[in-house]
């Protein structure tokens, strides 16, 4: 027998729910582009943030190709050494890129906190009245953003491996690769972009977050994925950050109202 008390579970079918997701951060570029002095300052932090990862990814570049040559000394004298050689300096590429580009995001997010919580903090006036927890002390709160970029790069780095091991699949693998860099930028860009919301929420730790992001996953994806290819064009992140932090007010909105998370 079912429990009437209970609180409703999210039942997005895929199509939908990737739709939803999209729409979610169409929404939030209409909310955020209709306040313009926020959506101008909203655009300062991943300015700064950007030159220093764009110098890193270049950097990671140039490196690709002498990282391809210590990973596969037993080429040595292959015919196709090179070619290999080449896919695994690509797939180089590409891993540190998914890694830098969500560094990047938490960097810039901890770097802007006041301006991008006062922009998730007009979507949510706008949106309507929510049960607001106390904020964290500063100290408290520097400490967790601290623990909380380390934290992600100790998730994505292990990732980063597979996905270059995956990669190096003869026919598929890149396009296994390619697909899981997607999957796996967009569901971690999004427990980023919810960041602002759910913690005036009570939401903070990572294990809330993605328990919250569990439960409606496809309109999760639909929401990361586009954001995560966006923030991975350097000159398009400059204006993604606000329009998906007020995406990710949405979303934290739509899924705390129909899944409350444990403490």
């Amino acid at each position: 027998m079912s429990n009437p008390s209970a609180p409703p579970r999210l039942r997005s079918n895929p199509i939908g729910g990737l739709a939803r997701g999209i729409g979610l951060l169409i929404t939030g570029a209409g909310l955020v582009l209709r306040r313009a002095r926020l959506f101008g300052l909203g655009l300062i932090p991943p300015l700064i943030t950007g030159l220093v990862f764009i110098g890193l990814f270049v950097s990671a570049s140039w490196v690709s190709q002498r990282v391809a040559v210590w990973v596969t000394p037993f080429a040595d004298g292959w015919a196709g050494a090179e070619a290999l050689r080449g896919l695994v300096a690509l797939l180089v590429v590409v891993t540190s890129g998914v890694l830098l580009v969500l560094l990047f995001t938490a960097t810039t997010l901890a770097l802007g906190a006041p301006l991008y919580d006062r922009i998730s903090e007009e979507v949510d006036a706008h949106a309507g009245s929510l049960d607001r927890q106390p904020d964290e002390k500063p100290l408290r709160a520097f400490w967790s953003t601290l623990k909380h970029l380390v934290t992600v790069a100790a998730i994505t780095l292990p990732v980063g491996v597979v996905l270059l091991l995956v990669g190096l699949i003869p026919v598929v693998g890149g396009v296994l690769a390619a697909v899981g860099s997607a999957l796996f930028g967009g569901w971690m860009i999004t427990v980023e972009m919810i960041g602002s919301a759910a913690g005036r929420r009570g939401i903070r730790s990572l294990r809330q977050r993605l328990q919250l992001l569990g439960r409606d996953p496809w309109v999760v994806l639909g929401f990361g994925v586009p954001t995560f290819l966006l923030l991975s064009v350097p000159v398009l992140a400059l204006v993604i950050f606000p329009i998906a932090t007020a995406g990710g007010t949405l979303l934290t909105r739509r899924l705390v109202a129909r899944a409350p998370v444990a403490a």
